[in-house]
């Protein structure tokens, strides 16, 4: 049983992009928090896309934890609230009844919801490991800008990136229509590259359009790949945290 936590984050906006992108791909799952912080890592449900993300306990300015506790959320009902944030909003998130949780969002006002927490266990998932012959830095807005440039023409999108080549290309086609996005280091759309090798795989563009939806939590978005790999989108978020995911590639 939850006798008491108490969570208290300055910038509610990081995690109303976070938690809705998340809610778009899983539909239900457990939040682990102990001393060292809060994490949140699931699969969904057709194994194609997982996803890990973790706050520090540095990164609240309060964080009450008497002892480690794992509490379930269904993902939609948390992002329907957390839609509510305004920018400078804070987020408050409470636990101090079995079965519910407190979630408050405190700026110009208090706006306060309680939503029921159900019986999940914490997904323990293995550590993804891939050769990551491609690895670059881009603006999350640029990411999303390309995904949302290529799902009008397929529902695959391949990314491929030549040996020792500072160029990403990012492509699409259908039986009617093709498009390719050039991005590169020496234009400035790469804001850091590094290559070890060809890398090119082939992602369900619906996965990804969901993913881009984090794009304004984050201020960067590390991406890499390699040859038939899962592609991993790892945002950067304030205080040491982190929102990642692998996408598995496709294979047809």
């Amino acid at each position: 049983m939850v006798n008491y936590l108490r969570l208290k984050f300055r910038e509610a906006s990081v995690w109303k992009y976070s938690i809705v992108a998340i809610s778009k791909i899983i539909e239900e799952a457990s939040f682990k928090i102990n001393e060292e912080g809060l994490r949140l890592k699931a699969m969904d449900p057709s194994g194609v896309a997982l996803v890990d993300f973790f706050i520090p306990a540095s990164a609240f300015y309060e964080f009450e934890v008497p002892r480690e506790v794992t509490l379930g959320v269904n993902m939609e009902d948390l992002a329907k609230v957390l839609r509510r944030a305004k920018k400078g909003d804070e987020l408050v998130l409470e636990f101090q009844q079995a079965g519910r949780i407190g979630v408050y969002l405190e700026g110009k006002g208090s706006r306060r919801f309680i939503l029921p927490s159900i019986e999940l266990p914490y997904q323990e998932l293995p550590e993804i490991s891939f050769e990551e012959t491609f690895k670059c830095k881009i603006l999350p807005k640029l990411f999303k800008d390309v995904i949302k440039e290529l799902e009008a023409i397929s529902d695959a999108v391949e990314f491929y990136a030549p040996e020792n080549s500072d160029t990403l290309y990012v492509k699409a086609e259908s039986e009617i229509a093709e498009a390719e996005i050039v991005l590169s280091g020496s234009s400035g759309a790469l804001i850091e590259y590094e290559s070890t090798g060809e890398a090119r795989s082939k992602y369900t563009i619906e996965y990804l359009s969901d993913i881009a939806a984090a794009s304004q939590a984050s201020e960067t978005l590390s991406l890499s790949l390699g040859v038939e790999t899962p592609l991993k989108l790892v945002f950067d978020l304030p205080g040491g945290g982190l929102l990642l995911f692998y996408v598995a590639p496709r294979t047809d």
